[in-house]
């Protein structure tokens, strides 16, 4: 589109006071409509004031300026193959991350029998500054054959002291963890997938589990006093490792050093999302090599923070070739109003004015992609999540593959319940 001169910039800002919500609003209706009841409590909060009161103008302005200028959707682009080669590049530039790996490798620490399935604990290899932890599910393979894979990836959820523990259980296992579980998901979902005959592969995502920050090391005089109430709770002679204070004060401190190695990341030049990215590619790596897989049949699966590792894993890696993404895929332009207040695990500088998610998400096709979306998601707007969903309709229907992407809605909260972990599994077991 052509750029505005400062001038004409300036004296735009009035029609650009129009809410974004609302501009995008005078699209045709989705064929998905939301229901009444859903709709209201989005209608209210559209009558709040932006949360950037006199800067929204501006925000809505700089979103147009940027807006993404290689979608699939673009007249010019005629060969989805074409595209791709034009379009991924640059997605794999702006992660700015791609370190040279140290030799693949898979350490097995240990192996366990569990209901159903073997255990393996793994550190893959990775770089000289660290390795990948990560838990494979076996199922029983008494035929012997080569097996579909799956990387299921851990939400985010503020839950920083877990990462794997997210999906998979364990015996004697805090309370305060079985409940976050069973609230977010209903049931370790690792289990029951590897359970339908898939090997099942769930890595700590840097920032969690074994791989979150320690706090324990930190310097006491340098920490924000924001959390040194946090801090102190978590380093008391008295406190006890592992109950529900311990790991709510270690969460509340890992979370407002978020935006500190979020800057720190940014300085070396690297990215967060890219980081997560060729961490999952490594993973994949890892996975294809193993000599029980199948490197055809490579799938992945993720809810939240997981759903968007999910998305951009597979625009950056053409060998997933099944993947489901749950809670995290709208338009990025809807949630400048009121939904931008999310991780910084989710920012890549630049990305925006080549591609919003749903384009960087379809540069898996013709990979199958399942999205689904909760009404009752609190983190987007609805209309966000609605018009990525339209967007990635038509991508596909333009490609000559409609059959190849899904978009569900559930009357949910955020979450991956049960319900959407079968159509999920469904969805891996016809296409993969």
């Amino acid at each position: 589109m052509p750029r505005l001169t400062r001038r004409q910039a300036i004296t735009t800002m009035g029609a650009l006071s129009l809410p974004i919500d609302r501009l995008l609003a005078q699209t045709p209706a989705s064929p998905v409509a939301t229901p009444k009841s859903s709709a209201a409590p989005a209608r209210a909060l559209a009558d709040l004031a932006p949360d950037l009161p006199n800067f929204q103008p501006m925000m809505e302005w700089l979103a147009r300026e940027n807006a993404p200028q290689l979608s699939f959707l673009d007249p010019r682009w005629q060969s989805l193959d074409a595209w791709k080669a034009a379009a991924r590049p640059i997605l794999r530039d702006r992660l700015g991350y791609a370190p040279v790996p140290l030799p693949l490798q898979g350490d097995v620490v240990s192996r366990e029998e569990r209901d159903g399935f073997t255990l393996e604990v793994v550190n893959i290899s990775a770089t000289p500054a660290y390795h990948i932890p990560a838990r494979v599910l076996i199922p029983p393979n008494a035929g012997g054959k080569k097996l579909p894979a799956v990387l299921a990836l851990h939400c985010h959820s503020g839950k920083y002291t877990w990462g794997h523990e997210k999906v998979l259980s364990s015996p004697g296992e805090l309370p305060l963890l079985t409940e976050f579980r069973n609230g977010t998901y209903g049931r370790p979902w690792a289990e029951a997938l590897v359970r339908r005959g898939f090997l099942v592969i769930a890595i700590d995502a840097f920032y969690f589990g074994e791989r979150k920050l320690r706090v324990e090391q930190m310097e006491g005089s340098r920490v924000f006093s924001e959390v040194k109430d946090g801090y102190a709770r978590v380093m008391a002679p008295a406190a006890t490792p592992h109950t529900a204070e311990w790991h709510n004060a270690r969460n509340r401190v890992l979370g407002y050093y978020e935006h500190h190695t979020a800057k720190t990341i940014t300085a070396t030049g690297a990215t967060w999302p890219g980081i997560h990215v060729w961490d999952e590619m490594r993973t994949v790596d890892y996975t294809m090599s193993r000599a029980d897989v199948d490197p055809a049949r490579i799938g992945c699966v993720g809810l939240s923070g997981g759903g968007f590792r999910t998305a951009m894993a597979i625009a950056a890696d053409a060998r997933i070739k099944v993947a489901c993404v749950t809670g995290w895929m709208t338009e990025f332009a809807h949630q400048l109003k009121h939904h931008a207040r999310h991780t910084w695990m989710i920012y890549t500088p630049g990305l925006y004015r080549s591609l919003d998610l749903p384009d960087a998400a379809a540069l898996h096709a013709p990979g199958a992609l399942l999205v689904q979306q909760c009404r009752r998601d609190n983190l987007y707007p609805l209309s966000g999540m609605q018009g990525a969903v339209d967007k990635l309709t038509k991508i596909y229907a333009k490609a000559g593959i409609p059959e190849k992407f899904r978009g569900t809605f559930y009357d949910e909260p955020h979450s991956f319940k049960p319900t959407m972990q079968d159509e999920a599994f469904a969805w891996l077991e016809k296409w993969l």
